[in-house]
């Protein structure tokens, strides 16, 4: 192999080397992305005056990844909305059908009306865990109910989920593009004319890829893709256990004379912040110029979003800040080494 050949083998490994940590580097803002998608089965709600009905919540899961905690909640409207049990985990590529059951007020005036929904749920990419706050809304219709006399025996309302309609097709046509493909490859051998065979070959495969777009197979095949891109270089695998500093770390970390203080914001819903807590903890017994304060993103949401952790909506922790340079750790991978860089960085 000559130098050019070497030279060039060795751009194209940097190039490629570069792609992959700038790849690395965008996970913690391309993982805040929604996973979910909410959608009510029928609109608009048909509610009675003084009544109750129920609203069918649609909660699809189109990632590898699996969502956790999912909640539902009131966020406006003349509604009152009864005690909902969140989803404690929603598998990938999969579906839930919630009930929201829903009563009105007599009070409350004929016609249109409009709720908005609050819906929060978190879901972890290795050593990153988000929560994504959304909303939606469902439009009401207020009715009045005749009068009944007043010796008539009242009942309660009856919920009755929407009926999923199976689709034939999802079975009917791959057989048919099988099929297909069968006659295409008998018929070549027998005609022996090779030009219509092709023509009917590319054509079962075009609707074989366009039946698969529409399943958003290709949707699901991207994400595959992209855990499997990940999980090669490690970034699937978080730390087990409680962190152990080197000796080098401790070294430099008891080197430091600047009075450091950290905020440490962490979730019960988070996978990873235990051991960002013990690694903060063991350089504060360490060194006690280094103080910290640990904050529960849902109890002190001000505090989150005033310092960057929450944006439009999306928390995504563990998060370590400095308070006085206004730098943030995200994640655990490689902790010890960019948490002494943090430190040692001028005040």
């Amino acid at each position: 192999m000559n130098r050019t050949e070497l030279r060039r083998g060795a751009w194209i490994h940097g190039i490629a080397l570069i792609f992959l940590l700038l790849g690395l580097a965008s996970i913690p803002s391309f993982g805040q992305n929604p996973i979910l998608d909410f959608s009510f089965e029928t609109e608009p709600l048909t509610i009675p005056l003084a009544g109750s009905a129920s609203a069918w919540l649609r909660v699809t899961n189109s990632s590898v990844y699996e969502a956790d905690a999912i909640e539902v909640a009131l966020l406006s409207g003349h509604l009152e909305l009864s005690p909902i049990e969140p989803v404690e985990v929603l598998d990938p590529f999969s579906d839930a059908l919630l009930e929201i059951p829903l009563s009105i007020g007599i009070d409350v005036a004929e016609g249109e009306s409009e709720a908005v929904f609050e819906l929060l749920y978190t879901y972890c990419i290795g050593d990153y865990c988000f929560q994504i706050l959304e909303e939606i809304a469902l439009k009401i219709d207020v009715i009045q109910v005749a009068v009944e006399p007043i010796d008539s025996q009242i009942t309660a309302p009856v919920s009755v989920p929407p009926v999923e309609e199976g689709n034939p097709w999802k079975l009917v046509f791959p057989i048919a593009l099988g099929l297909g493909l069968v006659v295409a490859l008998i018929g070549g051998r027998i005609v022996g004319r090779r030009w219509w065979v092709l023509v009917l070959l590319v054509a079962v495969l075009a609707s074989g890829l366009g039946y698969g777009i529409a399943l958003k197979q290709d949707q699901q095949a991207q994400s595959i893709g992209a855990v499997l891109c990940t999980s090669c270089v490690g970034i699937e695998e978080s730390p087990s256990g409680d962190p152990e500093l080197s000796d080098e770390a401790r070294a430099r970390i008891a080197a430091i004379t600047d009075e450091i203080e950290l905020l440490l914001f962490s979730a019960t819903w988070c996978h990873a912040c235990p051991y960002a807590k013990v690694m903060v903890q063991q350089v504060a017994e360490i060194n006690p110029a280094v103080t910290y304060q640990l904050v529960d993103v849902d109890k002190d949401k001000n505090a989150a979003e005033r310092y960057g952790i929450v944006q439009s909506g999306r928390t995504i922790v563990p998060a370590i800040l400095r308070v006085d340079t206004g730098e943030v750790l995200f994640g655990i991978e490689d902790l010890e080494e960019r948490l002494i860089v943090l430190l040692e960085g001028s005040s």
